[in-house]
């Protein structure tokens, strides 16, 4: 999950920094010095170099032993021949993990909509729901799984990181043992939904205003799983709350395109269930994923994310029957009820 531009440490001091920049000059001449783009949850970083009459670009550092560049090179030529606007690779290391890529800028949709008016807020939402048709209709041949596995391993972070880590909270046999059913259960539902093109992270600071178009970035880890899934990464963000209207709104446009590109044929309450379902397995995810980057990994801005990530998450439970005793389970375990030795944010 991509982290927007935070803070980055002097590159000067970064050992990786002599190879990157023998890279740059190997692809490309007329470049000047590396400075920090951003970084992202994983071991990725991104630098920005300048050209002649103001050109830029961008060389991912990937550390081969750390994330190798396979899949992303996959994955980015699947969505290039789809016709869907993500970054151009100019030049490539793979022995040494780097990527000579575009500049897309500045500006992820999380940045650019904090300034719009309401109505261009809206109009990109729709934007870029729309770019979710391709997308889920990408060739998945090859991808990995959304299975059963998958599925339960990422659930199981809520339980380690967040319940267990963050908060401290303690569980009976009794409540270990219902939680392991009702994420079991999940997992099931998930993977036996008819497979299709996954993004994984197509939320808001891994779209960028470029050209009048959203380019998509971060697709690294894409798989072959549940329709709803991209759409509930978009509209059920952990970054922005889009209003209530205009998430149901682009929830049914997205259905309608769906049945009429043959990507589903069930009615809307089937898929809106799906959603439902969909979303509770992605936000007890990611309040895993953000306690997580907390505690191991010092990331302590991503905390300021977890009330609307939890609050995502009980609107899901609205909507999911059958998933009423997990809405019990969770009950007290409240961002807010972290102990008051948990970092509060970034800033401490």
């Amino acid at each position: 999950m991509t982290q927007e531009t935070p803070p980055m440490p002097d590159i000067a001091a970064d050992p990786r920094r002599d190879l990157a920049r023998r890279f740059l000059d190997r692809s490309v001449t007329g470049f000047g010095d590396l400075h920090a783009a951003s970084s992202d949850a994983s071991n990725r970083r991104y630098w920005r170099a300048s050209g002649p009459d103001g050109q830029s670009l961008i060389v991912m550092d990937s550390p081969p032993d750390k994330e190798p560049l396979d899949a992303f090179l996959d994955v980015q030529a699947r969505l290039e021949e789809a016709g869907l606007p993500v970054p151009r690779i100019h030049a490539r290391d793979l022995e040494g993990g780097f990527l000579l890529l575009d500049d897309l800028g500045h500006q992820t949709l999380f940045s650019w909509q904090a300034d719009a008016r309401s109505v261009d807020r809206a109009q990109a939402l729709t934007n870029c729901r729309a770019q979710l048709i391709p997308l889920a209709s990408v060739a998945r041949d090859g991808l990995p799984a959304f299975d059963t596995r998958r599925l339960t391993t990422e659930m199981q972070l809520f339980d380690e990181w967040y319940r267990a880590g963050h908060l401290a909270a303690d569980w009976s046999p009794a409540q270990h043992a219902q939680w392991q059913g009702l994420r079991d259960t999940i997992a099931e539902r998930l993977a036996a939904m008819p497979p299709v093109f996954v993004h994984r992270d197509y939320h808001s600071r891994n779209l960028m205003c470029r050209d009048g178009a959203w380019a998509i970035i971060d697709f690294q880890d894409a798989v072959a799983g549940p329709l709803a899934y991209d759409l509930v990464s978009l509209l059920r963000d952990s970054y922005i709350d889009w209003p209530g209207d205009w998430v149901e709104t682009e929830i049914d446009a997205f259905w309608a395109q769906a049945r009429q590109a043959g990507l589903t044929d069930i009615d809307r309450v089937a898929f809106v269930e799906d959603f439902a379902w969909v979303a509770v397995q992605r936000h007890l995810k990611v309040l895993g994923i953000f306690a997580r980057l907390s505690r191991r990994d010092g990331k302590h801005g991503y905390l300021d994310d977890l009330p609307l990530t939890w609050r995502h998450l009980q609107w899901a439970l609205d909507r999911a029957p059958g998933l009423e005793p997990l809405r019990e389970l969770i009950h007290g375990l409240e961002p807010e009820n972290a102990p008051a030795s948990a970092p509060a944010n970034a800033h401490e």
